[in-house]
C-alpha cells in the first residue's frame, strides 16, 4: 500500500477506535507484543498480536504506522535499505552547523539522500546501543575505494597494501556484517563534477554492494566542513547518541587503532 494510503487508513481507524470508546494510545497494558501500537488498533489494521513486526522487514508494527508504511507489506519499509529507525529522534537535542567537531561533541542532525534515492536522517541511527563508524571519501580517491571493496567482499587483498592497515583489523568485516558496528559511509566529491548526489551514491553502491552500510552524499559539504576533512577516507567513531569518541580530519589510523579493543 502506498505511504499516503497506509497513513489515512491508519488515521481513520484511530478515529472509529476512539469514536466507539477505546482508546488507540500506547499502552503498557494494551500492547503485549511490544510494537507500540494498542490491541484494539492492531484488531482494526489486521496486524499480528503476538508478533511485534507482523511482516518482518525489520520494523516495529507501531514505527511502520507512525511513519505511514504498511505493516503488513514487507516491501513497505520506513527505509528500503533496511537502515535503524529511532522513533525517538526528536527528542534529541543537536547542535548548530557552526558548532566544532572535537572529541565530546555531537553530530549536528545530517540528512542526506542514500544509494536508494531516500532521504536517511542520520539520527535514526541513534539510540541502538551500537558504535557508529563514519567513513567519509570521494568516488575518485584509490584508498576509499580500497576500504569500500574490503567492505563489499571481506577480502582483506583490497587493503593491506596501504600503510594504515593491520592484520589486526581484519575482524572489520565480519562485525559490521553482524550488526555490531553501524558503518556509514558519506562520499562528498565527485572531482570536477562537484559535490556527490544520488548518481554516485547509486554508483558506490553498485561497485561496492553492502546491504548493511547506507551511502549518503553530503551535496552541501555540511559533514565534510564540520570534520573540516583533509586527507581520506577518513574515519570517526561516535558512540550510541552520535557524540564523537575518536575524532580525526585526516585519515582512518585513529579509528583503525582502536578497532581491537572496539571488536
Amino acid at each position: 500500500m502506498p505511504r499516503t494510503s497506509f497513513r489515512t487508513a491508519s488515521l481513520l481507524a484511530s478515529l472509529s477506535l476512539l469514536a466507539a470508546g477505546c482508546s488507540p494510545c500506547f499502552s503498557q497494558g494494551e500492547d503485549d507484543d511490544g510494537d507500540r501500537l494498542s490491541c484494539e488498533l492492531e484488531l482494526e489494521l489486521g496486524t499480528d498480536l503476538a508478533l511485534a513486526d507482523s511482516d518482518e522487514d525489520g520494523y516495529l508494527d507501531g514505527d511502520e504506522v507512525a511513519e505511514g508504511t504498511d505493516p503488513l507489506d514487507a516491501e513497505s519499509r520506513i527505509y528500503t535499505g533496511g537502515w535503524p529507525y529511532n522513533p525517538n529522534k526528536d527528542s534529541i537535542d543537536f547542535p548548530d552547523w557552526d558548532s566544532t567537531a572535537e572529541v565530546g561533541a555531537q553530530m549536528p542532525r545530517f540528512q542526506a539522500v542514500d544509494q536508494y534515492g531516500e532521504i536517511v536522517d542520520v539520527y535514526d541511527l541513534a539510540g541502538h546501543d551500537r558504535q557508529i563508524i563514519l567513513d567519509m571519501g570521494t568516488i575518485w580517491c584509490t584508498p576509499c575505494k580500497g576500504m569500500a571493496a574490503y567492505l563489499s567482499d571481506g577480502d582483506t587483498s583490497h587493503v593491506e597494501e596501504y600503510a594504515w592497515w593491520e592484520s589486526e583489523y581484519e575482524g572489520l568485516y565480519d562485525a559490521v556484517q553482524d550488526g555490531d558496528i553501524l558503518w556509514l559511509t558519506v562520499l562528498f566529491s565527485a572531482g570536477g563534477a562537484g559535490p556527490a548526489d544520488l548518481s554516485h551514491t547509486e554508483g558506490w553502491h553498485e561497485d561496492y554492494p553492502n546491504d548493511k552500510i547506507p551511502v549518503l552524499a553530503d551535496e552541501e559539504l555540511l559533514l565534510h566542513d564540520w570534520i573540516d576533512v583533509g586527507a581520506y577516507p577518513v574515519l570517526n567513531l561516535f558512540d550510541d547518541d552520535l557524540t564523537l569518541e575518536i575524532y580525526q580530519n585526516s585519515g582512518p589510523f585513529s579509528v583503525l587503532r582502536e578497532l581491537p579493543d572496539i571488536l
